[in-house]
């Protein structure tokens, strides 16, 4: 049973890799292309974050190998898109998405005996709350809009 949860442990990490590594290609393309009104601000945001996220791929594609698998490093496609609040707006769904993804994760490492990878999973879910947040606010949004 163990090994049947490691295995869609490893599958699900492998996900979530791919989308952090489409999360720093978005960035660095929205750094590059955002103009305009909220331009400024869109590269600000995401010149700050892609470091997080290059950290958090690091750390994924390094925990895939302690399991045994391979991380599969070809990034999760994006939206190309070139209004900065669509930027924000986009990021937002996504880093959502990220929210719901390692905290199914975090379930998975525990059922998996993995406490540890289950802790750090639970701290990638934190940066990725706070990055939301902070788009919300971006947005003018407030709370949990």
């Amino acid at each position: 049973m163990k090994n049947v949860s490691k295995t869609k442990l490893i599958e699900g990490l492998n996900r979530d890799l791919a989308d952090e590594l489409g999360t720093i290609c978005r960035y660095i393309q929205q750094a590059a292309l955002a103009r305009g009104m909220f331009g400024h601000e869109v590269r600000e945001f995401v010149k700050a974050e892609v470091t997080d996220e290059v950290n958090h791929a690091l750390f994924l594609a390094d925990k895939i190998v302690t399991l045994g698998g391979t991380p599969a490093v070809k990034p999760a496609p994006f939206k190309e898109l070139t209004d900065p609040r669509e930027m924000l707006e986009h990021d937002l769904e996504l880093e959502r998405r990220a929210v719901t993804n390692y905290a199914e994760r975090a379930g998975q490492a525990e059922a998996a005996g993995e406490i540890g990878l289950k802790v750090r999973l639970e701290e990638i879910l934190a940066d990725e709350t706070d990055h939301a947040e902070e788009i919300v606010r971006l947005l003018g949004g407030r709370g949990g809009d």
